[in-house]
């Protein structure tokens, strides 16, 4: 009977622990999704909350991830098919995901008040013109400013889209900062956003001097009265240089004269050197083996690897992170 007891005590002590969720320091997410049976997405946050990726696999259409937190982070869900869909974790909660597989943009993830507000403004939203959105999303901002939820509103409306207003952009960084100037998530996106949205399209292009690869000194001044692509590449970067061969091929097609700026993001001169003697590349190649930290990369905003701004006679840029050479407006 002892031994009965003890037993059924133990089966109890269990229950009631899964019934409580994680501990304090911990979070769960769980879901169960219609149409999928086995497959994998990735889990990570962008703030460096938590280091890597993780892996979520579903298996019979749910899964279960935990993972100890010592503060509220934002998730980032990078699907198969590269959609995205931002998720707040808060330790001591189980976050729950339900939906169709195949309509994963439209999955209710429950659990907290923030994921709940998240869920209501897609599904409010997802059928909505595209400027109606956006128009939804900055007020959800203004309204909600000192939320993890109103930075994933911000990341999925004003970050993903090339062309995002970026004044509007800038100012609702303006009121995400003032409202959450500690939280890393911010912080991140106002490092690695705002020299972007700084230089967003409709903006005039920044004076900068920088040295090429033959120690000529280049200058936005040269430039005046010039139409203008600036191309981001990188010889560890696989696709660059077949996309800097397509652009050269399409700007001597345009009907109009375009110069071309290349800007490198290598750290190794010589490597580059040789293959741009192999493509027999003319223009003028800046490469201060800085990568990412370079002053001119910095300056632009250039974070995407390879990409084209165009910029027009004035001066004004109006095209920028375009990834694809058919998606050039050249003409």
């Amino acid at each position: 009977m002892k031994h009965l007891l003890s037993t059924t005590l133990l089966l109890l002590t269990l229950i009631a622990l899964t019934a409580c969720g994680p501990g304090k320091d911990r979070v769960r997410f769980e879901g169960k999704l219609a149409n999928i049976t086995n497959a994998e997405f990735y889990a990570y946050c962008d703030d460096g909350s938590f280091d890597g990726v993780d892996t979520i696999r579903i298996q019979d259409g749910e899964f279960v991830y935990e993972r100890q937190l010592n503060r509220p982070v934002l998730l980032t869900l990078l699907y198969p098919n590269y959609s995205q869909t931002y998720v707040v974790l808060e330790p001591g909660h189980t976050i729950k995901m339900s939906g169709d597989a195949a309509k994963i943009g439209e999955a209710d993830i429950s659990g907290t008040p923030q994921n709940e507000q998240l869920t209501d403004f897609r599904l409010a939203n997802i059928n909505k013109p595209e400027g109606n959105r956006r128009l939804a999303a900055a007020q959800f901002v203004r309204d909600h400013a000192n939320t993890l939820a109103a930075v994933a509103v911000f990341r999925q409306y004003f970050t993903q889209q090339q062309s995002a207003d970026a004044r509007t952009a800038l100012q609702l960084l303006d009121v995400l900062k003032k409202a959450q100037p500690r939280e890393r998530a911010v912080t991140y996106i106002d490092e690695f956003f705002r020299p972007i949205f700084s230089n967003g399209v409709g903006e005039r292009l920044p004076d900068f001097t920088a040295t090429d690869l033959n120690g000529r000194t280049v200058s936005s001044a040269a430039y005046r009265g010039k139409r203008l692509a600036i191309v981001c590449i990188a010889t560890w970067q696989s696709e660059s240089m077949t996309f800097l061969r397509h652009l050269r091929h399409r700007l001597n097609g345009s009907k109009q004269r375009w110069e071309c700026l290349i800007v490198s993001l290598d750290v190794d001169r010589s490597v580059l050197s040789d293959r741009l003697k192999s493509d027999t590349i003319t223009s003028p190649v800046i490469c201060d083996r800085q990568a990412f930290e370079s002053p001119l990369v910095t300056k632009l905003g250039l974070h995407y690897v390879p990409s084209c701004m165009l910029v027009n006679v004035q001066g004004i840029i109006v095209q920028r992170d375009v990834n694809k050479v058919e998606d050039l407006k050249l003409n």
